[in-house]
């Protein structure tokens, strides 16, 4: 397919048709062709073709001239760059912070300890140095989330099950689950857990001060694929959302008592470095709808 026949099928009726000309462009195409891709990804409604967007818009990217970028870096710089570019700033942050900072506080819980010695275990100063670990813990997890993601063979069900089994009875009993067994995928369990966990927990929780007793199927957790992406999802009829979605992805922004505020900042990192999407919005009778959905 030529530069010219891409560009004009990027239009197309035909879903097919349209993923053909974006997988090209990524091939044949110019950087002045950035524009009609971004307008194009923007009005694709089909998974497959934007993904195949995603990437030639990368790909073009990559062949600007760096003077163009300083000049219009908003203009040439695709969203897919961009949140690889922001990985890599968390990864490199997040790792600072952990050599830098951890080891000194580390020094300071020793010395405090010594000093109160038996006041240590009622001291603020105890409680404050537990908030501070809680922090660094995530922020541990949050430049794992941002790694380069290992791929292996596993049974996605499996994982699910077994954090589902970390939950006493009394909890697992209104939690059900809709999905193929076993569901054998590709990817890196350990990002795949970080997101499944936080959904779970958010689930869970919201639930458990809904006010009523939990019933059957409260929480369900499902799971599937479709031809270009896995998705895993966790309907809850809890207390549903509160204040501006977005703001519920920012770093330290938590109501809740013990919580640091890092649940779906990893979550979201850890899809994204999957190549994926993060979404939590209010559900059809109540409560909330989180899905991820990662690249295959």
């Amino acid at each position: 397919m030529t530069r010219e026949e891409a560009l004009a099928h990027l239009t197309a009726s035909s879903a097919h048709l349209r993923g053909q000309a974006a997988r090209a462009l990524g091939v044949v195409g110019r950087p002045s062709d950035l524009q009609r891709l971004r307008l194009a990804q923007k009005l694709e409604m089909v998974s497959h073709v934007n993904y195949a967007l995603q990437d030639s818009i990368r790909r073009l990217a990559q062949q600007q001239q760096p003077q163009l970028l300083a000049h219009d870096e908003g203009e040439v710089i695709s969203d897919d760059v961009r949140r690889q570019i922001r990985g890599q700033a968390v990864e490199w942050i997040s790792g600072f912070l952990l050599h830098e900072i951890a080891s000194p506080i580390g020094l300071v819980r020793l010395a405090a300890k010594r000093e109160l010695a038996n006041r240590w275990d009622s001291s603020e100063t105890k409680r404050h140095l537990e908030s501070v670990g809680r922090v660094f813990e995530a922020i541990e997890t949050l430049k794992n989330a941002a790694a380069v993601p290992r791929p292996q063979e596993f049974d996605l069900a499996s994982l699910i099950d077994e954090l589902i089994g970390a939950y006493p009875e009394d909890v697992t009993e209104w939690i059900s689950m809709i999905g193929s067994r076993p569901f054998v995928i590709k990817g890196d369990p350990s990002l795949i857990r970080m997101v499944v966990v936080n959904g779970l927990r958010n689930a869970v929780e919201s639930q458990q001060t809904v006010g009523r007793p939990p019933q059957s199927h409260d929480v369900t957790v499902s799971w599937g694929e479709t031809d270009v992406d896995y998705w895993v999802s966790v309907l809850d009829h809890g207390l549903g959302i509160n204040g501006p979605i977005e703001t519920a992805f920012e770093i330290g922004n938590s109501t809740k008592k013990n919580h640091t505020g890092f649940g779906l900042a990893i979550a979201r990192q850890a899809v994204e470095t999957m190549i994926g999407s993060l979404n939590l919005e209010p559900a059809k009778d109540g409560g909330a709808l989180y899905t991820s959905r990662w690249r295959k």
